[in-house]
């Protein structure tokens, strides 16, 4: 090494060197090792660097925008994967401001369907309908019995209703729910609420005639009317009706006493029907919204004060556990807390037990017919209505509230109440007294669940009664007469609420008897 070193100096003699070149070297002299070493490194880094940028030259000018050009599309892919995502946020508990969609005249605008009985498909509901279970179930356990469909209990009443004919439902008894919904549109009070007397207000280009005898049942006919909307699937958050829905609900809301009664007390104590007919609206609005907060306070408050109201082992009647029943308001007891069991609030078991224990002592042992508060009656009458006969609505009230509660076809009372109203069907006829929409609902809830004969019996005799009365024209087109037994108490109101709910049976509950 020391001679290639020696050879090395003499092939290429020193230069001379500067002053300042010496004290650098006397300096570098004296540095430690590991000095020199990070020096070295810096000058051979610095030098590689300059040798890499040197090495390529730029680009012509039209090369370098081409390249710009192309890369654009890359540059603002990766700015819109690095935006940055909103935080996720609580939906508000209160039900939301919505402006009501515009509403066609054709309530079938989307569906190319045909006015026949023939059968449709088998309904299939909405799958993310609020449960799979179905209106039946002995007492509490609501998931005996078989489903109509993917949408359980209220599913149908979404878009799959519209495949639900297999039933007997046409596009005229579609036609004439829609109709129906449109006038109560039409006649609701600015307020929210649905006058019995003065819902005339409303009327445009002259009034429709048929005022109920007082303003004590107002909240009975919103509560009609919300459960009509309700049967076809118009909540305040999904519908044509939102708006509609939502002014209603809040209405009821703003009238619920501390105690959980909706609406005024006193008096004979009717109230009770106002009561159990609005609380069972707003345990349907709870369920079919997914069970929302905002209602859930209000439903189960109205759930327990008609618990509170029923007498102790048995059913419901005038006021708060007066100490005798009744069928009627038994009936629409049972409806109201068997709602509220299948979206989710707060119903004990004695409840039902009691409603069975009054149905079984009103019911005839040999002909199965149901009393009002005695075995055996003929039901009640307003005192003003001459023209009414008697018909079956207390048996039908009874039928529906035994299925309702778990009783199935093997029954001899469920089949022999079904025949007796299998023997009187629906007929519209004014002057023999025949016409009970009262009775009508009753009998569809009941007959539809128990199908075959008896239902594609009464049903028939149901469209030719309903479809064809229906008014037409003018402010009064959607409307039926309140002509009915109970007519000249709850008037046009009533008598169009009920009678959309009536012809809502093919989608309303899915049917539970037809494999039992």
């Amino acid at each position: 090494m020391s001679v290639n070193m020696h050879f090395e100096d003499d092939y290429f003699p020193a230069a001379p060197q500067s002053g300042l070149q010496v004290l650098i070297q006397e300096q570098m002299s004296r540095a430690p090792w590991w000095l020199l070493s990070v020096m070295v490194h810096l000058i051979f880094g610095t030098a590689f660097s300059l040798m890499a940028f040197s090495k390529f030259e730029p680009e012509p000018e039209a090369k370098f925008a081409s390249t710009i050009e192309q890369a654009l599309p890359e540059e603002i892919e990766e700015k819109i994967e690095k935006a940055p995502f909103e935080e996720a946020r609580d939906i508000p508990c209160e039900m939301p401001s919505i402006e009501e969609p515009v509403i066609s005249d054709d309530p079938l605008d989307d569906h190319n369907e045909t006015d026949s009985n023939q059968d449709y498909e088998a309904a299939q509901g909405d799958p993310d309908s609020i449960s799979n279970i179905p209106m039946v179930g002995k007492f509490t356990n609501a998931t005996i019995g078989v489903g109509g469909g993917r949408g359980g209990a209220f599913g149908g009443r979404y878009g799959g209703k519209r495949r639900c004919r297999a039933g007997g439902a046409t596009r005229k008894t579609e036609s004439a729910v829609y109709s129906a919904l449109i006038w109560l549109k039409n006649h609701q009070n600015p307020d929210g609420m649905w006058s019995t007397d003065k819902f005339m207000a409303n009327c445009k280009g002259g009034a429709c005639g048929g005022r109920g005898s007082s303003a004590e049942y107002d909240m009975g006919n919103t509560g009609l009317a919300l459960l009509a909307y309700l049967g076809a699937g118009h909540t305040h958050n999904t519908g044509k009706f939102q708006r509609t829905v939502k002014a209603g609900l809040m209405a009821v809301k703003d009238r619920q006493l501390p105690n959980g009664c909706f609406g005024q007390q006193g008096g004979d104590g009717h109230w009770i029907y106002n009561h159990l007919i609005t609380t069972m609206a707003v345990a349907e609005a709870y369920g079919l919204s997914r069970r929302s907060p905002m209602i859930e306070s209000m439903a189960q408050k109205a759930v327990d004060y008609v618990l509170e109201c029923q007498n102790p082992h048995f059913g419901w009647r005038y006021g708060c556990r007066p100490g005798d029943n009744d069928t009627s308001c038994t009936g629409w007891a049972v409806l109201a807390l068997k709602s509220a069991k299948l979206s989710g609030l707060t119903v004990p078991t004695e409840a039902f037990d009691g409603a069975a224990n009054w149905i079984e002592k009103v019911t005839d042992e040999s002909y199965y017919k149901t009393g009002y508060t005695t075995k055996g009656d003929a039901g009640a009458r307003l005192a003003t209505v001459k023209n009414s006969r008697p018909l079956e609505a207390m048996t039908a009230a009874a039928l529906a509230s035994r299925i309702f509660m778990g009783e199935t076809l093997r029954s001899p009372k469920v089949m022999g109440a079904a025949n007796l109203l299998k023997n009187c069907p629906p007929k519209w006829n004014v002057s023999e007294g025949t016409v009970d929409m009262y009775y009508w609902y009753y009998g569809a809830l009941a007959m539809w669940q128990i199908g075959g004969s008896h239902w594609t019996t009464w049903n028939d005799a149901l469209k030719t009664a309903l479809v064809p009365t229906q008014h037409s024209t003018g402010c009064l087109a959607g409307s039926w007469d309140p002509v009915c037994a109970w007519g000249e108490a709850g008037g046009r109101v009533y008598s169009t609420a009920i009678n959309a709910l009536t012809l809502e049976i093919y989608y309303r509950y899915a049917k539970v008897l037809n494999k039992k």
